[in-house]
């Protein structure tokens, strides 16, 4: 891919990230955590990661925020406000420290393709010349997602998993917790003699008192 739209990608990312942590609509904020991973996705797929592209948008920009909506949708749309504005002072120069460590880090990393670089060595050597005599499958990448790599695989899929069920029980316990304020309302009307409006519950039987005045 073309560096300055790798630079582009960057900003677009820095820039989404921040603003998916300060808004205050929780589903605009899912909104732009999608965008993010669907940037994320661009990408990988122009450093030639496919696979991990395609995992990206299908989960990251797909799925993840579709459990999310789901889930702002059975509780609330809007954040806490934040009380303590004094952790701003120890998070951004823990983030500044960070970017200039990987920034740092980033200086002795060899060229994009490069054949001598050790990433293109040793086992991803191995991989290409013997997964189809140790697999049998005859595309590399599904042969490490899913022989070389699949008990990392299978965390990422009970990481799906759990997550499907969590946003599940959110669902459940968001209709119990409202058929039980409904039926509080209904026991504390009863009790005060008011129907659900305030005024007095209309009943079709005369009680004992009214048929002794009634005779009179």
């Amino acid at each position: 891919m073309i560096v300055p739209l790798d630079i582009v990608l960057f900003v677009i990312l820095i820039a989404t990230a921040f603003l998916a942590l300060h808004v205050k609509d929780l589903l605009a904020a899912v909104g732009l955590l999608s965008a993010y991973s669907l940037f994320a996705a661009l990408l990988f797929a122009g450093l030639s990661a496919l696979d991990v592209a395609l995992v990206e948008a299908a989960l990251g920009a797909g799925l993840t925020g579709v459990l999310f909506i789901a889930a702002i949708l059975a509780t609330t749309r809007r954040s806490a406000p934040r009380t303590d504005s004094r952790r701003r002072l120890v998070v951004i120069p823990l983030i500044l420290g960070f970017v200039g460590l990987m920034l740092y880090a980033s200086v002795d990393l060899p060229d994009r393709g490069d054949p001598d670089a050790p990433a293109h060595q040793g086992v991803a050597t191995a991989y290409i010349e013997g997964s189809l005599e140790q697999t049998q499958t005859p595309n590399v990448v599904t042969a490490i997602l899913a022989d070389y790599r699949s008990q990392d695989t299978l965390g990422e899929t009970l990481v799906i998993v759990t997550a499907a069920l969590s946003a599940a029980l959110v669902l459940v316990r968001r209709g119990d917790d409202e058929d039980e304020d409904e039926v509080a309302v209904g026991s504390t009307d009863a009790r005060d003699g008011t129907g659900p409006t305030g005024g007095p519950v209309p009943t079709d039987d005369a009680g004992p008192t009214d048929d002794v005045e009634g005779e009179r």
